[in-house]
């Protein structure tokens, strides 16, 4: 069983979900590499799979939000740290305002809360997805 890296799977996932369909990631189930396919950038070290999916050899890495560790999971964290917040914060990731959830965080004194939420979530998304999918998650 290949093993995946759990930082490179969770920017993967978030790369594949910013990119807005234009960037495909792929994992090889022989080496756990993570190949990023796109237009400005191909991994020229490697053999790029086909982005179409067809080889078994290697599994679609899904978006950041199928996964459930998107805008979803800063929702999540909402409902149950900052329930008195969470309209805000939802008009905060519709305006793409990351900054100003940092501040909310800083002034609620909940960003360490905010990162052991973030870390438990993904980490248990990514090794789920890795399990369903032949690999194992490295940290």
């Amino acid at each position: 069983m290949s093993t995946v890296n759990l930082d490179e799977l969770e920017g993967a996932a978030m790369m594949v979900e910013d990119g807005g369909g234009s960037v495909t990631a792929m994992v090889s189930r022989e080496t756990g590499m993570i190949h990023l396919l796109n237009d400005e950038y191909m991994d020229e070290e490697a053999p790029t799979p086909s982005a179409s999916g067809d080889d078994a050899r290697y599994v679609s890495v899904p978006p950041a939000g199928t996964l459930g560790i998107g805008d979803g999971l800063v929702l999540r964290f909402a409902a149950t740290h900052l329930a008195e917040e969470q309209e805000a914060v939802r008009d905060m990731f519709r305006d793409r305002n990351t900054e100003g959830f940092a501040r909310l965080l800083e002034q609620r004194g909940a960003g360490e809360a905010w990162e052991r939420f973030h870390a438990e979530a993904t980490r248990s998304a990514l090794r789920r997805w890795c399990e369903e999918n032949g690999l194992q998650l490295a940290e």
